[in-house]
């Protein structure tokens, strides 16, 4: 997908990410956590998505937040090794757009020196086992699960500039259409 932009997310996108999980049904929740999720866990988890260093990017193929992918680092492991997670709406799949997030954030963890990389997802996955393969990931089978391995190049000054180029273009674009975005809200006010 060409135009979406990918920007990382922060503390005050809450209500932008709570707002993506709630346009979520129950399978690409089940696919995200790997078992059936209630409300309140739910709820607890977006509480808490900001507390430790993670990594939180969004996808925006249109004004409104339809993809998410996490970086977060696996505690206590004593190599730099981290774990990928994703969600995109229904409506929006099959668009490019796991794609787009993963590569973000595999420049990001390369260029934080982070050498391996997870991604679990269940064994019926096949969108999520074909983009891990995309990406050259090694494949396991664990039960009812498939972990998939990325091991991340080391930094180089290329990786950064896409790193940097990257949140210059979301930067860019949003604020390029906010003029729009404001105009078109107040419409809807009157």
């Amino acid at each position: 997908m060409q135009d979406v932009i990918i920007r990382r997310l922060r503390k005050y996108d809450q209500a932008l990410i709570t707002n993506h999980f709630n346009n979520l049904d129950e399978e690409v929740l089940l696919s995200r956590f790997g078992v059936p999720v209630q409300l309140q866990r739910l709820q607890d988890y977006l509480s808490n998505m900001f507390s430790d260093a993670a990594f939180i990017f969004g996808a925006f193929p249109d004004p409104c937040l339809r993809g998410l992918g996490e970086l977060r680092l696996i505690p206590d492991h004593k190599h730099h090794v981290a774990e990928v997670a994703f969600t995109v709406e229904k409506a929006w799949q099959d668009r490019g757009i796991g794609d787009a997030l993963l590569s973000r954030l595999i420049t990001v963890a390369q260029n934080r020196g982070i050498r391996e990389v997870h991604m679990l997802c269940l064994a019926t996955n096949q969108k999520m086992r074909r983009l891990a393969a995309k990406h050259n990931a090694e494949l396991a089978l664990v039960p009812g699960q498939v972990e998939a391995t990325l091991t991340t190049p080391w930094p180089t000054p290329f990786s950064m500039a896409k790193e940097i180029t990257g949140e210059y273009h979301a930067l860019a674009r949003a604020v390029l259409s906010w003029p729009n975005h404001v105009h078109t809200s107040n419409e809807a006010q009157d």
